[in-house]
């Protein structure tokens, strides 16, 4: 678990870096903790009615992996409103490895997501 945590670290340091980025909050659907280790400063904990609001200070979060998203944003027709961004985590269900949180786009009369990626933190091994 420590490996993992720290690897969370390292990404989100990069995102919380970002001169553009860096002062965004995320949103994650529902009341329990994300699978994951953040800052609870990062994070609001959302009703899907707020998760699928336009917010331009809070992003929704979304768990990216070899299966696909977590929550499924395609299945929610109601999450495509507007234009919004969305980040996504993007880890392997089967390794446990992180490659990092990519920040994406959703046009306004999008009606699926398409991964429109604006910019990736990667998940980089820190520097000892």
């Amino acid at each position: 678990m420590m490996q993992y945590i720290k690897i969370m670290e390292n990404c989100l340091q990069l995102f919380k870096s970002d001169s553009h980025y860096g002062k965004t909050r995320f949103k994650w659907l529902g009341y329990h903790r994300p699978p994951f280790e953040i800052e609870e400063a990062m994070i609001d904990y959302v009703s899907k009615d707020e998760f699928n609001e336009i917010d331009i200070e809070r992003i929704p979060l979304l768990l990216g992996s070899q299966f696909g998203l977590s929550p499924d944003i395609n299945a929610m027709p109601e999450f495509f409103n507007g234009y919004k961004l969305v980040a996504i985590l993007g880890k392997s269900l089967l390794s446990g490895h992180v490659s990092g949180l990519s920040i994406c786009q959703i046009e306004a009369d999008d009606q699926r997501f398409f991964n429109k990626r604006l910019v990736f933190f990667e998940n980089r091994k820190p520097l000892n």
